[in-house]
């Protein structure tokens, strides 16, 4: 009798325990995700993809670029008030262009900006990249003749091609200085940093920077930044009109990774930023920028630190591909690891990350939203997020995403 009451207690308790952790674990899953409302891009504008190119209008409105591997990529633009799409700019009906495969206008990467004016600036790039043979240099027949910019005035509806702004190279990146009117992008594949003045439609070419940044930032003072050479951060500074590479001095744990994403702080103090495979969220500090000429590779130094981690607790660092600065001054960005897609959230005053949750389409359980590529963030805290058509199971349309104001006033963190 006593070994059958011993052995009760404890299958009472193993079940107790058993019904608790379910329990914990159904009130965990419920807080597990973040919805968005998914709105698919016009088919006729691309063939399933698209990447850094997309911003909001001081029209309200959302302005995207698109990829169309082979063929045209298009400028569309969508209204959040009527849901509805408009085709802005066809790249090979405006430029005239002909080119198929590698050699056509088939992609609007480099960032959408917008000017003080509310004009809208867009520029194109190659199609799908031949990275051993690079036929754009003239190996082939015909070749890319290069990326063009344009301009587009949502008060008129007039669409300007500016031209090619360097023969048989794309254009990437992207940052606007509206006091001075100008435009800084850098070429692909030789990475050129490109200065467009605005004013005087003339295009300077500074030369190479020798790294690939799909981002750029630019503080108040004009200063323009990107990813340069391995642990490499270039910088322009207009106040000079020079071109400087800074060393990376790293402090805290891991390993330093070259940043994809990166976005400038609220307070323009520091570079917020993350790496494809990076394991934490980097902080760059733009006062500890030091020059010295006591490297003849390097003209200087600058401090990257490592606060926070990138990913959700217990998770290495995945694929970034796109983030944002919120209303609230905090770093959005997406996080995929294992084919999951987390929203995360990165507070520079707190020195922490939140994930937010695994990113799901509201009424559209079956979905996996993977590789959001860019993103904008509007007026009220509203972000928009850029996603590719992939996903495991069922395809997940070329679209944006909205969540709403999400990074509206006063974050509340999660205790």
């Amino acid at each position: 009798m006593r070994l059958k009451n011993i052995y009760g207690r404890i299958m009472g308790v193993l079940f107790f325990s058993l019904v608790f952790l379910i329990c914990c674990f159904s009130e965990e899953r419920k807080q597990n995700f973040i919805e968005c409302e998914m709105f698919p891009i016009p088919d006729y504008a691309h063939n399933g993809s698209g990447y850094t190119a997309i911003e909001v209008g001081l029209d309200g409105n959302i302005y995207v670029g698109t990829a169309n591997y082979g063929s045209s990529a298009h400028l569309v633009r969508f209204n959040p008030r009527t849901q509805k799409w408009d085709d802005i700019i066809d790249a090979h009906k405006i430029t005239r262009e002909t080119g198929t495969g590698l050699d056509s206008q088939s992609k609007f990467h480099a960032k959408i900006l917008v000017d003080s004016d509310g004009v809208i600036w867009a520029a194109t790039k190659q199609g799908n990249e031949n990275f051993i043979d690079r036929p754009e240099f003239g190996e082939s027949s015909t070749g890319y003749p290069g990326g063009h910019l344009f301009s587009f005035n949502p008060k008129t509806n007039i669409v300007i091609d500016h031209g090619i702004l360097r023969k048989q190279e794309g254009i990437m990146g992207g940052s606007i200085d509206k006091k001075r009117r100008k435009i800084y992008y850098w070429s692909d594949p030789k990475q050129h940093f490109l200065i467009y003045d605005i004013n005087k439609g003339t295009l300077r070419d500074l030369g190479t920077t020798g790294g690939s940044p799909r981002y750029t930032a630019i503080d108040n003072y004009g200063r323009v930044f990107g990813t340069g050479r391995a642990g490499i951060i270039w910088m322009y500074d207009p106040l000079i009109d020079s071109l400087y590479d800074l060393s990376v001095k790293l402090e805290g744990p891991g390993e330093y990774k070259n940043p994809y994403v990166m976005v400038i702080s609220k307070n323009n103090k520091k570079i917020f930023a993350c790496a494809i495979g990076g394991d934490y969220v980097m902080e760059f500090d733009l006062a500890s920028i030091e020059f010295s000429n006591k490297k003849n590779d390097t003209n200087g130094s600058i401090i990257c630190r490592h606060y926070a981690i990138s990913g959700p607790d217990g998770l290495k660092g995945g694929d970034q591909h796109a983030g944002v600065l919120g209303k609230d001054g905090c770093f959005y960005y997406t996080n995929v690891v294992d084919k999951t897609p987390y929203l995360m959230r990165y507070n520079s005053d707190r020195k922490k990350t939140e994930c937010l949750g695994i990113i799901r389409v509201k009424n559209h359980p079956d979905l996996n939203p993977l590789y959001a590529q860019g993103a904008c963030v509007l007026s009220d805290g509203t972000i928009y997020m850029k996603f590719i058509s992939a996903g495991g199971g069922k395809m997940m349309p070329y679209s944006i995403v909205r969540f709403n104001k999400l990074s509206a006033g006063k974050t509340l963190w999660r205790q």
